[in-house]
């Protein structure tokens, strides 16, 4: 059943925020006891008040509960059985009590400043819903080991106006909201509803496009955030989600509410068909190298459908056959 609301854009201002909103951090945990630490450290060090931090905790096996209580009394810790990320992050949307909410992974972290910047442009933005920024991808070292991270020390200022407005059509052809660099309105919430648990991946891609359907969504230009890479976590070997999640967030988004943003801005059906062969793809040439040949071709297909002169495609589809005759 989906969590989302009819939409129709959202024009009229939202109301004026205090001097000092209330921000609510909602910090989504599972088994995250090596980590989450240094993400409340973070939280912690934008000495912004006030501030609530919330911990849902989503059933670990390991101690992190007990070291948050134990290192950073003030949070409050929520607990549930397992159920994944989406049903945790909508927990914490449901009990936060500020007017701002802002998201965290717990094995991410932010750079001083981010709070303070996106409460402000909220307040100069009131016809803004989300505020995201830049951020930045923090890799291990080969030991596995991850040193401080780092940004350049003079930030750039202000938008980036190239994601910045009704975004939507922007947002068909990337995901470009990092989940951990966003604060949005509790109004926008009120609005949208929570995420879709339905979807094992790209919940958080879904709950953009809704948002950019109703409210302007503003980037900031400077890096406030890091996201942690954890080793292996990309290899192209990880083996393969059993459905294309992507793929379904993007075509369900263009079958409902098509190529155009609510203030007319448009992408093409042909760069919109080749977004979507490019998913079908991807996704096939990780089920193709998982030994999955049925998923792989039906993928292959699909590309075919969207991008009919993909040739990478029929060459995997070529490959498939051999395989399946030498078998």
């Amino acid at each position: 059943m989906s969590n989302s609301k009819p939409e129709t854009a959202s024009v009229a201002k939202h109301m004026p925020l205090s001097q000092q909103p209330l921000v609510s951090v909602v910090i989504p945990a599972y088994n995250a006891e090596r980590f989450v630490l240094e993400a409340l450290r973070s939280v912690l060090d934008q000495h912004y008040e006030p501030l609530e931090i919330l911990l849902v905790d989503d059933g670990s096996q390991d101690q992190t509960v007990a070291l948050v209580e134990r290192e950073v009394p003030g949070v409050r810790i929520i607990r549930q059985q397992n159920a994944g990320a989406a049903a945790a992050r909508n927990t914490g949307l449901r009990e936060a009590r500020g007017d701002l909410i802002c998201l965290l992974d717990a094995d991410d972290g932010w750079f001083p400043g981010k709070l303070a910047a996106q409460v402000e442009h909220l307040r100069q933005h009131p016809e803004v819903g989300l505020v995201f920024h830049e951020w930045l991808v923090w890799r291990p070292e080969r030991d596995g080991h991850y040193a401080a991270p780092e940004r350049a020390a003079a930030q750039p200022p202000g938008l980036d106006l190239t994601c910045s407005g009704w975004i939507y059509p922007r947002l068909l052809l990337d995901c470009i909201v990092h989940t951990s660099t966003v604060m949005l309105r509790r109004e926008v919430v009120e609005e949208i509803g929570y995420f879709e648990t339905e979807l094992v991946n790209g919940e958080d891609y879904n709950y953009w496009l809704r948002v950019s359907r109703k409210y302007e969504i503003h980037k900031l230009a400077a890096v406030y955030s890091y996201y942690r890479e954890v080793a292996g976590s990309l290899t192209k070997l990880a083996k393969p989600k059993p459905e294309n999640y992507e793929y379904r967030v993007v075509s369900e988004a263009i079958a409902r509410w098509g190529l155009a943003s609510p203030d007319g801005q448009s992408i093409s059906g042909r760069d919109a068909a080749k977004r979507l062969g490019k998913l079908a793809f991807d996704y096939g040439v990780g089920h193709f190298f998982a030994g999955s040949s049925g998923l792989a071709a039906k993928a292959f297909r699909a590309t075919l459908r969207h991008d009919p002169l993909k040739l990478k495609a029929v060459i995997f589809l070529v490959a498939i056959m051999l395989r399946i005759r030498r078998t």
